[in-house]
């Protein structure tokens, strides 16, 4: 049994796999609520992945004093990924997660789009290569600035309107942020491809991949444990 720990700004997500599926998911905040979940699947090795160092440290601490079980870490160096860009060191390890995954289970070349506290897209060319990206502004932390501004507004749901157009500030703002989510995938999408001169497969993941998918018009595949998958097979293949 292996436990993996994405630790993300906004929410940390873990799942235990036994051999290469996952049998339990969980999103926490603190370690001290893995304790129970650990004491019932009892992880034989623990695979951390973290885009916040002192979240991570504290995470490997709290574990190597709870657990007795090894702990690896995710980082590019420990992979085998062609990272062609001028710095590899600056890349995400839950970015490095997500091309390592999806090389692995999809067909390039992709665009791997990760909706989370920021919207990152991953492009892989047809030899497997990433070669860059882009980092938006996430779909809930674009609209948190406006929602705080206005206290009575505090209560809107992320969903889409029926329409468009809203007859209400409330709908207005929804429209807003959904709609223009959407807008902003397929319009990003269509200047990669026209940039790169390339018709991409796009991979979708992240907190918000599950509510844009039905409303995007281009085709594309969802795969919302991408970046935890992607942390078990770079723990299987340190470890062949």
């Amino acid at each position: 049994m292996k436990l993996a720990i994405d630790i993300g700004n906004t929410f940390i997500k873990c799942a235990f796999f036994n051999k290469n599926k996952i049998i339990f998911r969980v999103s926490i905040k603190e370690p001290e609520e893995l304790l129970k979940t650990t004491n019932k699947y009892m992880p034989s090795h623990i695979i951390i992945s973290s885009v916040v160092p002192i979240k991570s440290k504290n995470f490997i601490n709290f574990l190597q004093k709870h657990t007795g079980s090894p702990i690896e870490t995710v980082n590019y160096k420990k992979t085998n990924l062609k990272l062609c860009v001028p710095n590899p060191s600056s890349i995400g390890n839950d970015r490095i997660c997500n091309v390592f995954a999806a090389i692995k289970l999809y067909p390039s070349p992709l665009i791997v789009i990760d909706f989370g506290t920021a919207t990152t897209y991953d492009v892989i060319n047809s030899k497997n290569e990433f070669i860059g990206g882009v980092i938006a502004p996430g779909v809930e932390t674009s609209s948190a600035n406006l929602i705080s501004k206005a206290a009575l507004l505090k209560n809107i749901k992320f969903e889409f309107p029926s329409q468009v157009v809203g007859n209400n500030t409330e709908k207005n703002i929804q429209s807003g942020i959904m709609y223009g989510a959407v807008s902003q995938v397929e319009g990003l999408i269509k200047k990669i491809e026209e940039e790169r001169k390339t018709q991409f497969n796009v991979l979708l993941t992240g907190g918000f991949a599950k509510l844009l998918s039905p409303h995007l018009s281009i085709k594309h595949i969802l795969d919302i444990d991408l970046t935890l998958k992607g942390m078990f097979y770079i723990y299987e293949d340190i470890n062949k």
